[in-house]
């Protein structure tokens, strides 16, 4: 006995879906499968196999199209009866090779295209005539299509054109000209990348998903592979995770994470948070006042519009500030800034920084190493600060201060203008540093001289009455040689700064409907060549025998009738038109073709008729409600009838429950309403259709019955079917996690993807009343305690634990496991494996263990603990506490007043509701604090915190951090690091601590310490106490009537307007040489035809009148005189010698505006001293300056009045 090896082959049956192995039988090109099916094969996509049954089903006949013959008009005689006729010859054949031509054969074909996009093909391509050639093959009929339209081209050539919303497998049958038997014609339509859809808290798979939030605050996790993300409204956390992602938050205020890879994060609308975490990333803040983070790698980031916040992190970074007042940060690696438009503020931090300012007048600070900046169109600020930097300031007048290191000040012939107010000034060349001479400037050019007002300047012009160039503040112009410049060969001007190409997002799909993907306009079909027949012999007409016929009588011709037009009811969705045909239900008493002629008026939108009975309604742009129009149609005969057509609004179903099932091997378990269950206001059950993208891979859903029918991808069941108890999921030989997606629709509205949960076990066990031990075997389980404390242990693999009422203890061993507590004070343990826990009613103790983790507290004061991976960690009601791992992970806090605590990695920490306290811990942490007074110690590392609504106390820690409060009286500790602090609105308490800050205190009565370090502090609106602290600070005020304490080193007071209020200096050059800096825009008119601009030229006016001192040309005016305010000031600078309609800084002292300080020395600005008509302004009072000195010139000059 000899046995042989069967050669199978995977094929995919056409109408069920199914793959089963099938192999060739006697007949060649017939397969056979085990299962006894008998049919033919056809090639699929990518190399698959179609498996076409036998037996399918003939055609409903539609004779292809030809042209018409001309009718003949009926005779009123009926015509002589003609005797059957002799058959007529055989006509001769053209075959070549003689005989009869042999009959051609159909053989099935298989087609693909996509959802909703035209396809053409020809049918003929594989069909073939048996043992002869020659012979032309023509289709003769073929059915319709059940879910297209299909269109005959001619020459075998189809057009197929999907409906709307059908995928699946659609199919049609023909037949050809003499052939033997018909054929089939399969066009399976691809369903494409459906979304999943996730409302509240969810995750993705491990696989690259394409995931879509709802209406609502969502937190999304894409886990590992390449995803793609939308967030839709409300305020969402999008978290990409591991490999390449792409997160769209869209509106709301969102925050971003991308984790590991190379991720896009594209904010959207809104005030949004973006993370891009490691990896080359692209982050796009977009519409909104955005923070936009890139963390390790080599970034590139667009602020967008809005004043926005961005920072590089570790690597080399593009940044883009683009619209908007923007704060840039290169942090640490080489990094190419751009500010845009607007003034920006730019850092470039340690690296070698490429930093332009563009449009505005910006401030740009290099920090460590040797930097190239350029200010570009404005009044900018540049600081080389260390190393050796390369400034240039483009147009406007700028302030270029290099620092420590040998800098290069560019100057080209463009630089300065025609009068000294124009020139740049370099505030520290120094010995090292180089003046580089571009744009065609060279030394012999150049015309050097010594300031005739400020003995220590030096001013450069190009030629001795050319444009001046620049200004070095003190700078003997001896000590200027050749050797003092460079060449700068080449373009040194930088181009405009590029418009960053801001990808199109993939449009989400909308809850209601899902968004295919566009279809191409399909290519024409090809024209059918015509074959030419061979014309056959003409046959002999035989003579027939004619007989005399009966004359009948005169018929009595009927009254002709009106067509019957029936009213019509049509849905439409509720944010667009709608196609329907009237004459489906309109009928004529002689049958006659009906004709729709027109339509009536329509109050709240229009309508279109196109052929064939149709009408496209689209209303009115905002219009929702119902509309109703009259329609006319008409016979043959020219009689019309009228209808009426009414429109409601579609209502789409709703799911409002979606459990999932748990079942055991081998078994069935039906769908009921309590695992599915939707609901749809203006359509009953049997409406309300779930239409399958994607059918369980280990096992089938099904429709019971004498004979169960599978449903497959691109199937349907109802919710009708449903509560009738006829859906089933039956079971294969094996256990794990499985699921069906499926959108919900009554085929006008469509929700988005969800998918159901199928859980398959080995084993059900089940408990009692008492208090129950439980311990699995290592199978796949679902263990089940019911009442009493019951200890429940999966021994191994993938089990479902319910521990019912009672304190239970649950553990999940190895596998990915679910827990649910359920009521009473429980403990889970996930252990190893990917767990979801749910602690239910009680204080629950939960545990994840190893794994990446899903940790749902619910209802109680329940505990959480993360584990090493990265974790989602949500407490829900009652006071909580979170506890993270190691890994990345994301707490919510949920209502109540809970404890997070963040550990290693870097994590999202969520307080939500309550007064919160929160640890980051260590890892570059993103903390919101949310509503309540809450607790925050960010940790180490970068870290950004906001402090949300609340008096919230927030501790930076170690690192660059940022720190919002946001409303509230909130207090802010910046900690060690380069920090930077909004107090937002409140009362706020602000200590910037250890390193260089930037301090904006925002609205409201703040206190403000910068502390040790180089700081930047704004009080913003309010009264507010500002304190620098030691080293070289600025201040600055704002609106208000502000304290400010400059403290140690060389300070600056900083002034953005004239009528931001009146603030007290007290230690004004009192422990450092201080100054007073003028926002040029807020205070102009300080350009004049000799006069110098920085510092300014100043007078002590010893002698007041119009015979008194001369004022003419000078900017700092100070009266050893007393005032009684500054109004009286205004008049004498009107009435003294030399005064004009230019502006200038005045210091006197003041008897009786402010108590306290009587006779104390004021700063003050007037915008023309000629005409005291116009108000002049207090700015500080300087209570340092003793008004008893005789020598007022040693305590304040104008070298302390700088404008910028």
């Amino acid at each position: 006995m000899t046995s042989a090896v069967i050669n199978t082959v995977s094929a995919r049956v056409i109408n069920t879906q199914e793959v089963l192995l099938i192999f060739p039988t006697e007949i060649p090109g017939v397969f056979q499968s085990f299962t006894g099916l008998v049919g033919e094969t056809l090639p699929g996509a990518n190399g698959t196999v179609i498996f076409v049954p036998q037996n399918a089903p003939a055609p409903t006949p539609t004779t292809a199209p030809t042209t018409p013959p001309t009718p003949t008009t009926a005779p009123t005689t009926p015509p002589t009866p003609t005797a059957s006729p002799t058959t007529p010859p055989t006509p001769t054949s053209s075959n070549n090779n003689g005989g009869t031509s042999p009959a051609p054969v159909a053989n099935n074909d298989f087609f693909q295209t996509n959802l909703g996009q035209a396809t053409f093909f020809n049918v003929l391509e594989n069909d073939t005539v048996k043992g002869g050639s020659g012979t032309s093959i023509t289709v003769n009929q073929f059915s319709s299509t059940a879910n297209g339209t299909l269109v005959f081209n001619g020459g075998g050539i189809f057009t197929y054109t999907p409906d709307p919303k059908f995928f699946g497998v659609d199919s049609f049958s023909y037949t050809v000209t003499n052939g033997t038997a018909p054929a089939q014609v399969f066009i399976e339509v691809l369903a494409g990348n459906q979304p999943i859809i996730i409302e509240g808290i969810g995750k993705g798979t491990e696989t690259s998903d394409y995931i879509t939030g709802s209406s609502g605050n969502d937190v999304i996790n894409g886990l590992a592979g390449n995803d793609t993300i939308f967030g839709l409204a409300g305020n969402d956390e999008l978290r990409g995770d591991e490999d390449n992602d792409t997160l769209y938050g869209n509106e709301g205020n969102d925050t971003l994470t991308g984790g590991e890879g190379n991720d896009e994060l594209n904010g959207g609308k809104d005030n949004d948070v973006l993370d891009a975490s490691a990896g080359d990333d692209t982050g796009f803040g977009q519409l909104g006042n955005d923070t936009v983070i890139g963390g390790l790698g080599n970034d590139s980031l667009y602020g967008g519009q809005g004043a926005d916040s961005v920072r590089g992190g570790e690597g080399n970074d593009l940044i883009f500030g683009d619209k908007g007042s923007d704060v840039l940060w290169g942090d640490g690696g080489n990094d190419t800034i751009y500010g845009g438009g607007e003034e920006d503020l730019i850092f470039g931090n340690d690296g070698a920084d490429n930093l332009y300012g563009n449009q505005g007048n910006d401030t740009i600070f290099g920090g460590i190493g040797n930097d190239v900046v350029f200010g570009g169109e404005g009044d900018d600020q540049l600081s080389g600060e260390t190393g050796d930097d390369f400034l240039f300031g483009g147009i406007g007048v700028d302030t270029l201060t290099g620092g420590s290191g040998n800098d290069t000040f560019v100057m080209t012939s463009e630089s300065g203008g025609a009068n000294l107010g124009d020139a740049q000034i370099v505030n520290d060349f120094e010995p090292g540093d180089r003046i580089g001479l571009a744009g065609g400037l060279q030394f012999s050019d150049l015309f050097i001289s010594q300031s005739s007002e400020n003995a220590g300047n030096t001013i450069i012009r190009n030629g001795s009455a050319g444009s001046y160039i620049a200004v070095l503040i003190g700078v003997d112009s001896n000590t200027i040689t050749a050797d003092s410049f460079t060449p700068i060969s080449g373009t040194i001007i930088p181009i405009p700064v590029p418009t960053p190409t801001t990808p199109t997002p993939t449009t989400p799909p909308t809850p209601t409907t899902p968004t295919p993907t566009t279809p191409p306009t399909p290519t024409t079909p090809p024209t059918p060549t015509t074959p030419t027949p061979t014309t056959p012999p003409t046959p002999t007409t035989p003579t027939p025998t004619t007989p005399t016929p009966t004359t009948p009588p005169t018929p009595t011709t009927p009254a002709l009738q009106p067509p019957i037009a029936q009213n019509d009811a049509v849905k439409r969705p509720p944010d667009g038109s709608v196609t329907f045909n009237v004459l489906k239900n309109d009928t004529d008493p002689q049958g006659s073709q009906l004709t729709l002629v027109s339509v009536g008026t329509i109050a709240n939108g229009s309508a279109s008729i196109t052929a064939g009975g149709n009408i496209t309604f689209t209303p009115n742009p905002g219009f929702t409600g119902p509309s109703t129009f009259p329609y006319t149609i008409q016979n043959s005969y020219g009689l019309t009838s009228t209808a009426q057509v009414f429109i409601t609004v579609n209502i789409s179903p709703t799911l409002l429950v979606n459990n999932g099932i748990i079942v055991l091997q081998n078994d069935q378990k039906n769908i009921t309403p309590v695992n599915l269950f939707a609901v749809d206001p203006d359509n009953p059950p049997n409406e309300i259709f779930y239409r399958i993208t994607q059918e369980p891979n280990l096992g089938n859903l099904q429709i019971v019955g004498s004979t169960p029918q599978r449903i497959n991808t691109g199937g349907s069941f109802t919710q009708q079917n449903i509560d009738t108890g006829s859906i089933q999921f039956s079971a294969r030989n094996v256990s794990g996690g499985d699921q069906f997606l499926f959108l919900l629709t009554d085929n006008i509205g469509t929700t988005a993807q969800n998918s159901f949960s199928i859980t398959i076990v080995d084993d059900i066990i089940t408990g009692t009343d008492g208090d129950d031990l439980i311990i699995g075997t290592g199978f796949s389980e679902n263990i089940r305690g019911f009442a009493g404390n019951d200890t429940l242990i999966g021994a191994g693999n993938r089990d479902i634990i319910e521990g019912g009422t009672g304190n239970d203890s649950l553990e999940g061993g190895e596998g990915n496991d679910v827990l649910q507590g359920e009521e009473g004070n429980d403990t889970l343990l996930g252990q190893v494996g990917n767990d979801s826990l749910f602690g239910g009613q009680g204080n629950d103790s939960l545990d994840g263990g190893a794994g990446r983790n899903t940790l749902l507290g619910e209802d109680g004061n329940d505990t959480l603990i993360a584990g090493d991976d990265s974790n989602l960690l949500s407490g829900g009601n009652n006071d909580d506490i979170l506890i993270s791992g190691i890994g990345n992970d994301t707490l919510l806090g949920g209502s109540g007043n809970d404890s997070l605590t963040g550990n290693a990695g870097d994590d999202s920490l969520y307080g939500e509701d309550g007064d919160d306290l929160i640890f980051a811990g260590v890892g570059r942490d993103l903390v919101l604090g949310g509503p309540g007074n809450d607790s925050i110690d960010a940790g180490e590392s970068n870290d950004t915190v906001f402090g949300g609504t609340g008096n919230d106390s927030i501790i930076g820690g170690d690192g660059d951090d940022f720190a919002n409060g946001g409303d509230g009286a909130d207090t802010i500790f910046g900690g060690i690091g380069d920090d930077s602090v909004f107090g937002a609105a409140g009362n706020d308490s602000i200590i910037g601590d250890l390193g260089d800050d930037s301090i904006f205190a925002g609205d409201g009565l703040d206190t403000v310490f910068g502390g040790i370090g180089n700081d930047l502090v704004f009080g913003d609106e309010g009264n507010d106490t500002l304190f620098g602290g030691e080293d070289d600070d600025t201040l600055a005020g704002g609106g208000g009537a502000d304290s400010l304490i400059g403290n140690l080193g060389n300070n600056s007071y900083y002034y953005l307007a004239p009528t931001e209020g009146v603030d007290v200096i007290t230690e004004f050059n009192v422990n450092g040489d201080d100054r007073f800096l003028f926002n040029s825009l807020g205070f102009p008119g300080f350009t004049t035809a000799e006069g110098t601009v920085v510092p300014l030229q100043g007078i002590i006016v010893s002698n007041l009148g119009s015979g008194g001192d001369n004022i003419s040309n000078k900017q700092v005016i100070i009266f050893q005189d007393t005032f009684d305010n500054v109004q009286a000031v205004n008049a004498a600078l009107k009435n003294q010698n030399g005064s004009g309609d230019t502006a200038a800084f005045f210091v006197y002292r003041n008897n009786l505006s402010y108590a306290g300080f009587s006779g104390a020395y004021v700063m003050g600005y007037d915008p023309n001293l000629s005409d005291d008509s116009l108000p002049a302004f207090d700015l500080g009072i300087l209570p340092s300056l003793d008004p008893q000195t005789n020598n007022i010139s040693t305590l304040i000059g104008p070298s302390d009045f700088v404008i910028i």
